[in-house]
């Protein structure tokens, strides 16, 4: 018997998934991904994900998860392409449009249903985009332009400590004393 990898399915019930306690692992290519890819460097490789649906104690139909992938984001300093390892939990309650967001207890995110069935891709697609950073940067050591930020803040410094040493023009109106022509 051979260990197969099942596919994924495009769309799911999340109410059903959950009554059934349905376990799904599988990869979605990068590629599939049309909202996140103008945030990328490349399209090339695989999203890893394993979600497991169930309802908890408290009735919570939930997901919980995770999703990993290495991916190339363009850092905003050298515009250079830089890896980004993406290791992502998940912690989801599935609610209607109807239901109290506040209700949800404290490990879970809402995640509201609007239409079924959803589109898992999206769904995943979603929250990767949440979770990449907003200005992704290398490290300043790895950073092809940490040459010229060194410099110019190497500049900067030197500007500011030359203001220091020139005159204020308005250094003689603090040194004038006039009277108080109010009193």
């Amino acid at each position: 018997m051979s260990k197969r990898q099942e596919r994924l399915p495009v769309e799911v019930d999340p109410f059903r998934l959950a009554e059934a306690r349905r376990l799904l692992q599988g990869d979605i290519p990068l590629a599939q991904m049309k909202r996140l890819l103008p945030l990328l460097a490349s399209d090339t490789g695989t999203v890893r994900v394993s979600l497991e649906f169930g309802i908890d104690s408290m009735d919570v139909v939930h997901l919980v998860g995770n999703i990993q992938a290495d991916l190339a984001l363009i850092c905003q300093r050298c515009l250079e392409p830089m890896a980004w390892p993406l290791q992502l939990d998940l912690a989801l309650a599935f609610i209607h449009p109807d239901e109290d967001e506040a209700g949800i207890p404290g490990p879970y995110e809402p995640y509201v249903v609007e239409t079924l069935p959803i589109r898992l891709t999206d769904m995943i697609e979603d929250e990767i985009i949440l979770a990449l950073p907003s200005i992704p940067r290398h490290e300043m050591t790895e950073c092809s332009a940490s040459q010229w930020i060194q410099d110019e803040a190497t500049a900067a410094k030197e500007s500011a400590e030359g203001e220091k040493q020139t005159d204020n023009p308005f250094s003689v109106l603090a040194e004038m004393n006039t009277p108080n022509k109010g009193k």
